[in-house]
């Protein structure tokens, strides 16, 4: 459906009446998209929203990774406790998915998966299109975020090389590995890595979190039943790339 005034006003009486119709069978506490960056994260936080969940404003997220950096959760928790529902960064990195288990008991995680090659070309071109350079290249410099910051200054570089570029050595030193970058078998190792390391945290408590791919989805009902929400939430999966923008699968 396509975004014209009467298909918005469509959409947004959805909201509306999911909303109401979510709230009161809400049962779990908080809930966190935990797949890595083009993984579908985009499409999830649609999909919270038409579930009738408050989705969080993404910057405002991304604004507590500086702190996080220092070991500083109090901007994160503050930002969580007004939300229901939560994806992409800070929650697409590292272990914070397991602090976050641990601050709000009885929250549900979603990991989203990609076939991983599929995953690294798409998050090279993400980059690439992000930092306006030329499509054909097959990796980014330290030099290539020169002046092309995004919230505050050094923000993509401290994400970059905390996420993605750290080597840890015999010794357990610490360097940030510019010639690491965007090397195909390092990123997906280390994306596989998470995931695994992601199942094994919730390994008794399968409940709790659901592994989904999400562009092989047609629909949310993984989702609606993995939440115990009202099966009349159900509808077809949004894939925001696919310029699928209000989508429904009934609105009767």
């Amino acid at each position: 459906m396509n975004e014209t005034p009467k298909g918005k006003q469509a959409y947004e009486a959805l909201l509306k009446r999911n909303y109401l119709l979510a709230q009161p069978h809400k049962s779990f506490n908080k809930l966190f998209g935990i797949g890595a960056n083009k993984t579908g994260s985009t499409s999830l936080k649609l999909v919270f929203s038409i579930l009738g969940l408050r989705a969080a404003n993404q910057n405002s997220g991304e604004l507590t990774t500086q702190q996080l950096a220092k070991g500083n959760f109090a901007p994160l928790i503050k930002y969580v406790e007004q939300y229901d529902a939560f994806q992409d960064t800070p929650f697409a990195a590292k272990s914070y998915y397991a602090q976050l288990d641990a601050l709000f008991p009885n929250s549900k995680f979603i990991l989203t998966i990609r076939e991983p090659e599929a995953w690294f070309d798409s998050f090279l071109r993400h980059n690439l299109k992000q930092l306006d350079l030329d499509a054909d290249k097959t990796t980014i410099t330290a030099e290539d975020l020169v002046g092309k910051d995004y919230l505050y200054h050094g923000f993509r570089q401290l994400k970059f090389e905390s996420d993605w570029l750290l080597s840890v050595d015999q010794n357990y030193t610490v360097e940030k590995c510019w010639d690491l970058s965007f090397d195909k078998n390092h990123f997906i190792d280390l994306y596989l890595q998470r995931n695994k390391e992601i199942v094994r945290h919730f390994s008794e408590r399968p409940d709790d979190l659901l592994v989904i791919d999400i562009t092989k989805e047609p629909t949310t009902e993984k989702i609606v039943n993995f939440l115990n929400l009202p099966e009349a939430l159900i509808t077809d999966m949004p894939h925001l790339n696919q310029n699928l923008v209000f989508p429904q699968k009934d609105s009767a």
